[in-house]
């Protein structure tokens, strides 16, 4: 069954690589994470704990496979609108919301400037990194302790905060407050 392609931010693939569980997100949502190259390009490093100190894990994306995650290019003619974006924003996030203007997308993004802009575009309301979550622990009724651990996987090993403005940051906040 052909799975719906959703492009990812450099943000938003971060808090997901964090989870260690990239492919079962993406195959209960139905997704194929997708990523533009330029995104792909900022993600960096996970934050690891061994033996008390802190290690730096770089986000390897060999490790994913091609139906849960896609690196793609720009193509010629989304140049243009990419340029004119990255005057906005970083360059991941403007390739990604010109890919997704172009070819009709949808995209996840918690950058505030980024989602301001694809109201602006009139590209449809990116998800966010909570709303994944959320709709990945509803799918497949994952028991509280693993759904605390899923989230303050992302707190610590990708420094992730939501902002205030999160429609899902009361449930982000009574699962990781939950003892």
């Amino acid at each position: 069954m052909p799975r719906t392609p959703l492009l990812l931010d450099a943000c938003i693939m971060i808090n997901l690589a964090a989870t260690n569980r990239l492919h079962p997100v993406a195959q209960a949502l139905g997704y194929t994470f997708t990523l533009v190259q330029q995104a792909a390009a900022e993600l960096g490093y996970l934050r690891d704990t061994t033996d008390g100190d802190v290690v730096l894990t770089p986000i390897d994306l060999t490790r994913y496979d091609s139906e849960s995650l896609e690196v793609i290019s720009l193509t010629p003619a989304e140049y243009p609108r990419y340029v004119e974006l990255a005057r906005e924003v970083d360059d991941g996030e403007a390739a990604t919301i010109a890919i997704a203007a172009e070819r009709a997308i949808p995209l996840a993004t918690d950058d505030r400037k980024a989602r301001r802009l694809c109201g602006e575009l009139q590209v449809p309301e990116p998800m966010r990194t909570l709303r994944i979550l959320h709709a990945y622990a509803d799918a497949t009724h994952l028991p509280h302790a693993e759904l605390r651990d899923l989230l303050i996987k992302i707190r610590d090993r990708a420094s992730f905060q939501p902002p205030r403005s999160d429609p899902d940051r009361k449930w982000w906040e009574d699962i990781i407050d939950d003892r």
